[in-house]
């Protein structure tokens, strides 16, 4: 299936649910030019980059712990995120 970027923008709810329902590849295109696909998540939940601090700590549980020489963002707590849900 394919879909033009406006259309999909207007009706991404609608080709989302598509995609989970029929397990559908569509492909974006933006000018007449390929530019994305959107197909099933073929992962596991938790492979899901949903979260960096989750992701940290199963990284920790499976090799020990990390070296701290990059910064992560403040950990989100569910006060936080009641406090600013679009972040």
């Amino acid at each position: 299936m394919e879909v033009k970027t406006g259309v999909l923008r207007d009706q991404l709810s609608r080709y989302l649910k598509r995609v989970r329902q029929t397990g559908d590849t569509i492909i974006v295109f933006d000018r007449d030019v390929p530019v994305a696909e959107i197909r099933p998540y073929s992962g596991t939940p938790e492979d899901s980059p949903s979260d960096i601090w989750d992701r940290r700590a199963r990284l920790e549980r499976e090799s020990g712990p990390l070296e701290e020489d990059f910064e992560l963002p403040p950990r989100r707590t569910a006060q936080t995120k009641q406090e600013n849900p679009l972040d």
